[in-house]
Order: C-alpha cells, then sequence, then structure tokens
C-alpha cells in the first residue's frame, strides 16, 4: 500500500489503514475489482491537490465543471473519479509503471482528515454503475473503520464516528455488499410500519436473522418476538401451536393451552417455512390476517390479536400456487412487502467481512487469541460457492478455530460434497409419511375438485376403491368438499 504522510495525525490513520485495512482491500481489488493495484492515503486539504498534480499525463473523468484540480482537496467525492494515464508514471509512481487507469474516492474522517482509496488497473475498463456503487459502499465501509479506529485506539480522542461492526449489528446483518445494503434499507423503511412482511432467501442466509431487525426497529421492539418453524411441527399439532386449544378439545389435551398468536400479542409473530404450512390452515391464516380474530381450537370464544405478522420461505410460492399446495388470496396478503436477500455466492465482496466477524465471535467464545486468517484461507473461501450460505460459512470457520493452534487460521477444510449435499437437501426433505399422504390426498381432491367417485374421480387416479380412500381421508381428517 502506498502512504503519503507529513502529518502525525495523518499517521496514526494511515497506521489505522495498514494494520486493519489491507486484508480487506486486498479481497476487494482481487475478487470484486479483479485488479492487482492498490493505494490507500489519508490526506489533509492541500495533500490531495498534492496527489493529483504528481499523477502526470492524466485524464481525470467524472467530475464537475465547477471543480477545479486546485479545490479538489475540499470537495468530498459522492462518485468514483476516473483517472486515465496515457503514458508511465512519474515519481513517486514507478512501481506501477504498467497501470492505465484508476479509480479513486475519496471519505471524510473527520473535518481536517480525508482517506482516499485508490484503485489501479493495468487496462483501461469501463466505469460501469454497478461498479461505481461497489466501489462506493466498500470505501464507505473503509472509512468508518479509520475514523473509528484512527481517533479511538491510535489517537484516544473520543470519535463520533461508530466502529463498522457496530454499525452493522445495530441491525444484526454483516456485510458491505449492494445486496446488504438494500436489504439494510428495506429493514429501516419497513420496521416502522405494521405491514406484513415476506423474507424470500435459501436456507443459510439469515431470514430470522432479516426478521429480528425488523422487529428490534419497530414501535413493537418492547414486545415479544415470537418465532415458530411451520416445516418443523406436524400437521395435526401445528394449528394448537399457532391458536391454543381448549381443555377436552382432542385426545391429549387436559388443559387450556395459549397459542403463538396469543403469546405474540402486541409484538412481532415469525412464521418460518410458510410454505409448508397445511393447505387448510392457510384458510385460518388468512382469516386472522383479515379479522385480526380467531379462536382456540375446540373453543368458541373469539379472541382479538394485535400481531405483526413476518414471514420466511426458501420455496418459489408462485409454484406451490400452480401445484396447488399455497392459497394465491394469501400469497398476495403476505406479499404485501417482500424482502429477498441474496445468497453469500451473489456476494462473495462480503466474504472477507463475515469471516473477520466469525474470528472475532470464536476468539471470544473459544478464548483463544485468534487474528484472522492467512490470505492462502482467504482465496479458499471466495473459491467456494456456498451452497449452504452464511450459515455453512460460519460452520466452516467454527471448525478451523477450534481446530487451529497460532494465532491464525493457516489451513481449513470444506467439504467438497457440501455443494451437492445441499443442493439435493433443497430439494428433498424427510417428512412423516402420513403427512406426505395427506398432502398428496388434499393436491389429488383439489384437482378433481372434489370429486370422489366416478370417471376422473380421485379414487380412480389414485387406484384405490373409492371406500378405502373415504376411510384413509376420515383418518387423515381431509374434508370431502375441498375448494
Amino acid at each position: 500500500m502506498n502512504f503519503m504522510i507529513s502529518h502525525s495525525k495523518a499517521a496514526s490513520y494511515s497506521q489505522t489503514l495498514s494494520q486493519m485495512i489491507l486484508d480487506k482491500m486486498v479481497a476487494f481489488a482481487q475478487y470484486v475489482l479483479e485488479i492487482e493495484f492498490f493505494s490507500a492515503c489519508v490526506y489533509r486539504g492541500e495533500e490531495l491537490e498534492c496527489y493529483l498534480s504528481n499523477l502526470p499525463n492524466t485524464i481525470v473523468e467524472n467530475i464537475p465543471v465547477s471543480i477545479t484540480r486546485q479545490s479538489f482537496a475540499q470537495y468530498t467525492f459522492d462518485k468514483v473519479i476516473m483517472l486515465k494515464r496515457h503514458l508511465s508514471f512519474g515519481i513517486p509512481w514507478q512501481e506501477y509503471s504498467s497501470i492505465k487507469q484508476t479509480w479513486i474516492v475519496q471519505r471524510a474522517l473527520d473535518h481536517d482528515y480525508k482517506v482516499v482509496l485508490g484503485f489501479h488497473s493495468s487496462k483501461n475498463r469501463e466505469l460501469a454503475t454497478e461498479l461505481n456503487t461497489q466501489i462506493l459502499h466498500f470505501s464507505d465501509a473503509i472509512a468508518y473503520q479509520v475514523g473509528y479506529y484512527g481517533l479511538k485506539n491510535q489517537l484516544n480522542v473520543p470519535s463520533q464516528v461508530p466502529p463498522l461492526h457496530e454499525l452493522q449489528n445495530n441491525l444484526g446483518i454483516i456485510g458491505i455488499s449492494e445486496g446488504i445494503h438494500e436489504v439494510r434499507d428495506l429493514i429501516l423503511r419497513v420496521a416502522p410500519t405494521d405491514s406484513t412482511v415476506i423474507i424470500l432467501g435459501e436456507t443459510g442466509t439469515g431470514k430470522e436473522l432479516v426478521a429480528k431487525a425488523i422487529h428490534e426497529q419497530s414501535h413493537r421492539k418492547e414486545g415479544v418476538f415470537v418465532k415458530i418453524n411451520c416445516a418443523a411441527i406436524p400437521f395435526h399439532l401445528l394449528e394448537s401451536e399457532l391458536f391454543g386449544h381448549e381443555k377436552g378439545a382432542f385426545t391429549g389435551a387436559v388443559e387450556r393451552k395459549i397459542g403463538k398468536f396469543e403469546l405474540a400479542n402486541g409484538g412481532t409473530l415469525f412464521l418460518d417455512e410458510i410454505g409448508d404450512m397445511p393447505h387448510e390452515l392457510q384458510a385460518k391464516l388468512l382469516r386472522v390476517l383479515q379479522e385480526k380474530s380467531f379462536e382456540r381450537v375446540g373453543g368458541n370464544k373469539t379472541i382479538k390479536t394485535n400481531v405483526r405478522i413476518i414471514t420466511a420461505t426458501h420455496c418459489n410460492l408462485e409454484k406451490l400456487i400452480e401445484a396447488g399446495a399455497f392459497r394465491q388470496d394469501l400469497y398476495y396478503r403476505l406479499q404485501v412487502f417482500p424482502i429477498q436477500i441474496p445468497a453469500l455466492r451473489e456476494r462473495k465482496e462480503d466474504i472477507p467481512v463475515l469471516v473477520e466477524h466469525f474470528v472475532n465471535h470464536f476468539s471470544k467464545t473459544l478464548n483463544k487469541q485468534l487474528l484472522g486468517v492467512s490470505q492462502q484461507v482467504l482465496d479458499s473461501l471466495m473459491q467456494h460457492t456456498w451452497q449452504g450460505n452464511v450459515r455453512e460459512l460460519q460452520h466452516v470457520i467454527e471448525r478451523a478455530c477450534i481446530l487451529t493452534k497460532g494465532k491464525y487460521l493457516n489451513k481449513i477444510v470444506i467439504s467438497q460434497n457440501s455443494s451437492t449435499t445441499q443442493e439435493k437437501n433443497n430439494h428433498f426433505e424427510i417428512r412423516p409419511l402420513q403427512e406426505v399422504e395427506r398432502n398428496y390426498i388434499i393436491q389429488v381432491l383439489q384437482h378433481c375438485q372434489g370429486k370422489v367417485f366416478g370417471e376422473n374421480g380421485a379414487a380412480q387416479l389414485l387406484g384405490l376403491p373409492p371406500t378405502t380412500l373415504l376411510s384413509k381421508m376420515k383418518k387423515l381428517q381431509i374434508q370431502k368438499q375441498i375448494s
């Protein structure tokens, strides 16, 4: 990294850069920008003018006409500046003689000092909108860390700049990618409302974290956050779990039970894996969303509820609707405010930040003095496809932290079968045979519009005598008329 230092305070900032930011910049330059050279400098006012004056044979782009080279020092860039070089560098850039193009961006640390990050390419490349946004987001993250640690830890001066991990952890969402920035923005926009939210994303992307962040940023944060996994509870118990039951409502109901809707009153109810909710319970959930009331199983008293509903699923609900497994009217009720969490393989610039977070976390929980990972390990992590997403990365880092004997993770084991296994698991889930049989019969009845007997009836399509099918329907508590 290149530093231009002429002041003790700038030197302290730059020391913070070299100690804490190097690995992040290496990863960002190599894996996001796909370039080899970068620089980071801390400047006071006039020093930025000197920086630009020492770059011969350059053309400066993306700068408003009103901004002259002499005033760059006082100008906080809201765009990435592109510098194109026609020949080689002069002093002090001899070591970068192959560079043809530079992108620089400036961020304020306090009212006197600024950090300028430079990314240098040996080829002339177009500064696309997406690339511009990625560089700006990354620069913001670096400026937060340099500003915080440079002031607080190096200079021992109180700072109003929050550290990056606090800035991100106030929502519980770690990452610097554009996709994660968008998720945070959506959380902050919808949290103050009572609108229904549906969180979409693959397994392991952090849907529950997003749900909790919405609750914590809402006016209901003093209330309870109640979660239930619709796929983890057998269908014949899920209704009781959600709505409660009266004593004697069914065999084994020896006392009244309060359901999740009552427990969450005044707070937030998070229904995870909503796509796995049994079809007949979907109708009851729809009524609660519409009327804000329900009855316990076996009861006749209407109970009013004041609950914010957040749902999540890894399934494609539209395909479930086409298959008759999910109600279209419920889908539109839930689809008020969707939040899509990108898969980790789609935001690899977040991997170094997540790795740092997990290493720090396990360093504390395992009582070890862990400082980070080697470049070789980071390279391996960046190349993996992460079908299990952040959860898989967390488990890999945890295992490595347990096994390592030094201060750095120099070796890491990533299961070669994890991607294949996860892909299979995304399409296969072990469930009780009775539940599978029940859901299939319901789908066949829906296909037949409730017709059991006769030609093209459900019994004929299933290859069963009608009496056998009726017996199964009674046993599985399936009503004959299926709408």
